[in-house]
């Protein structure tokens, strides 16, 4: 004698299975042909690449010239002895040549 016995899960399962197995129904997709130049019609004009401006090199040049002119100024005034005003600024002066110029050294050296 056999029983048949109603199984909600198996049935569940079997059509979850079935319709999963199952290709959808879609129709064809079409791209029109002037797609593509509709588009790039839609489109902004671009506008023309501007150059670099490189105003940290020009500003620490013009520094470095305003640097060695305020150098020549107080190179006749300075005593060579840490007491004397004149020559703690031109040593001042001197280490920010330094650093300017290792600083352009270097930035020319990753362009």
């Amino acid at each position: 004698m056999t029983t048949n016995t109603h199984n909600p899960q198996e049935e569940f399962e079997a059509a979850m299975t079935r319709s999963l197995e199952r290709s959808p129904e879609l129709p064809p997709l079409a791209i029109p042909a002037d797609f593509a130049a509709r588009v790039v019609a839609s489109l902004p004009q671009q506008r023309t690449a501007r150059p670099a401006v490189r105003v940290g090199r020009i500003a620490a040049i013009v520094a470095m010239v305003v640097l060695a002119i305020v150098l020549f100024v107080l190179a006749p005034h300075a005593s060579p002895s840490f007491a004397s005003f004149t020559f703690d600024i031109e040593l001042i002066v001197l280490a920010q040549l330094g650093a300017i110029a290792y600083w352009l050294s270097t930035k020319a050296a990753r362009s």
